[in-house]
């Protein structure tokens, strides 16, 4: 009877919790949620929504997580030659060299980002994809990426830690436009000399496998694999004198002695006369990247015999690094971004592009704050539509379903161009994200997708005929942003649009000269993307044929009876 009793008390208080629960849940008036489908609810498409563009300028790129490298034409916004700094750090602190060492090979590698796509059982051999790398043509259904020219150089640019002129106290900050203060510094003989093209002039890359191989019984074998990635053969004399020469001596100690001594490489890009017009730029994480110097030492037996044998020594490129990009802009673009850059009327076209390009600024409600309601019968510093969302004229509260920013790219304008599979949108005031990417915790299986409810990936042509598939639209949830500024009386802060290369990154790098105002930071992902797109803005007239396509802010919502 004590069981029964004490089951009947425990299934009593689930009931009451469960209620209580699905009470706070669904009777909040303005942030409830009424279900997935738009049946029964109330559309609104009538809301003011002001977006308009804004040129970023020379943005912060000290130790991305991902760099741009390469030379892309882009057929709307132009050219851009992305090159990279990089330190270098020693895989062995203070190693033991051995006597007369000869150095015999030295090799830059670093993995390209790729994805296997098959493997042939017979052979062994894997076939992979390149991704997040732009410019090619397509052969026999394969793409063959544009030549570029990649010259390495000693770097003898010290990249400093903290900023000596703030007492040391911040961070040292380097700007994506500081190509002539490395330029004017670095060693001039560059270090991927060899005679084959493909290794400087005219370099490619390439989505075939790597492979070594070993003589077993006469015969050449495959002795390992690896996955795609660059492989630059370097100057054997550079290195032969940098680590072995006089100077090299006590500069193995730690990699702080080690990075005043040798400074770092510069990977610099620029067109290649084989595709002058053309080329490509690839994503890589340059901290991958090793430099593999292969030596001979000689070693003398008890009994005086001299025997030569292979070392190694490793280096990575680790510790700082600086993307620089060199903008060769179409005027259709610049002065699109100018001629679309009005706060008061918003703008045709919408151009967020990533690097040191342009972003998209929105404000939701318009500016119109003549009456007030909760406060005072004049202004109230609240603009006039929201506050009639926040107070009805029939007093009747809204209970908001969903709501949606839909972004459609303007596809003439985009024609050829690689575009980007993310925008994100964040709280342009307070340089962080909206409510509504803090509370979407859905996984795809391609991290760059995560948070799909929240949105803002790309919506691309379905049609089984259409080859290159195009982009149609973007749309972002804010839902719950919505909600708070109803409900919850929040401010309704100004919104930022940019392309993004990880949705997983909400940090943001500083802009060398402030604009919007007094903004002076832009979302770091938005700088580790080159691409860009152009989208349908507010203000389009309704006798344009794409007046459907113009920005809206849409919302569902009921009214409680």
């Amino acid at each position: 009877m004590q069981n029964n009793s004490f089951f009947k008390l425990l299934f009593l208080v689930s009931i009451v919790v469960v209620f209580a629960s699905c009470d706070k849940d669904f009777n909040e008036i303005g942030s409830d949620v009424i279900g997935n489908d738009h049946f029964g609810l109330i559309q609104d498409e009538s809301k003011t929504v002001i977006a308009y563009n804004e040129a970023t300028g020379s943005v912060e790129t000290s130790n991305l997580a991902i760099n741009a490298l390469g030379y892309y034409n882009n057929p709307f916004f132009g050219k851009t030659r992305a090159s990279v700094i990089t330190q270098v750090a020693l895989d062995t602190l203070n190693p033991t060299i051995g006597a007369n060492p000869t150095v015999t090979k030295v090799e830059l590698s670093m993995p390209y980002f790729s994805h296997l796509v098959s493997s042939d059982a017979t052979t062994g051999d894997n076939t992979y994809e390149l991704d997040s790398v732009h410019g090619y043509v397509t052969t026999d259904s394969k793409k063959v990426f544009n030549k570029i020219k990649l010259s390495v150089y000693e770097s003898n640019y010290y990249l400093r830690d903290y900023d000596a002129s703030l007492g040391f106290l911040s961070a040292q900050t380097y700007y994506s436009g500081a190509t002539s203060d490395f330029d004017i510094v670095k060693n001039p003989n560059r270090l991927n000399d060899d005679a084959d093209a493909s290794q400087n002039d005219a370099f490619l890359y390439s989505a075939d496998e790597i492979k070594t191989y070993k003589t077993v019984d006469g015969s050449q074998v495959v002795d390992t694999r690896s996955v795609p990635g660059m492989r630059l053969k370097l100057r054997n004399q550079f290195f032969q004198d940098k680590l072995f020469g006089a100077g090299a001596s006590g500069k193995f100690i730690n990699n702080n002695v080690f990075k005043e001594y040798f400074r770092g490489l510069y990977l610099k890009v620029d067109n290649s006369a084989t595709s002058s017009e053309l080329g490509s730029l690839a994503l890589l994480n340059i901290r991958l990247g090793k430099i593999i110097v292969t030596y001979n030492i000689n070693i003398t037996s008890l009994t005086g015999i001299v025997t030569t044998k292979e070392m190694k020594f490793g280096i990575s490129l680790g510790g700082g690094s600086v993307n620089l990009l060199e903008n060769d802009y179409k005027p259709e673009y610049t002065s699109g971004v100018t001629s679309n850059a009005n706060a008061t009327t918003g703008a045709y076209n919408l151009y967020p592009k990533g690097g040191d390009g342009s972003m998209t600024i929105i404000k939701l409600f318009g500016d119109q704050d003549v009456r007030g309601y909760s406060l005072s019968d004049g202004p109230n510093g609240v603009s006039d539509e929201l506050d009639e969302l926040r107070n009805p004229i029939d007093g009747q509260k809204l209970l908001v379903n969903e709501a949606n920013l839909t972004f459609y790219v303007d596809k003439t304008k985009m024609t050829g161009a690689s575009e980007p599979n993310r925008i994100y949108l964040y709280d342009l005031n307070n340089h962080r994200p909206i409510i509504d990417y803090y509370m979407d915790n859905s996984v795809a299986s391609n991290a760059k997708f995560n948070k799909y409810s929240h949105g803002g990936i790309i919506e691309k042509e379905t049609e089984s005929s259409i080859v290159d598939k195009r982009g149609i639209k973007y749309k972002i949830r804010l839902t719950n942003h919505l909600r708070n500024l109803i409900s919850k009386d929040s401010t309704n802060v100004r919104l930022g649009l940019v392309v993004t290369e990880s949705i997983a990154n909400s940090l943001n790098s500083k802009l060398k000269t402030p604009t919007f105002g007094s903004v002076n930071r832009i979302p770091t992902a938005s700088v580790m993307n080159p691409l860009g797109t152009v989208l349908f803005g507010n203000n389009i007239p309704s006798v344009d044929p794409n007046y459907a396509k113009r920005l809206k802010l849409e919302i569902y919502y009921t009214k409680p009876n």
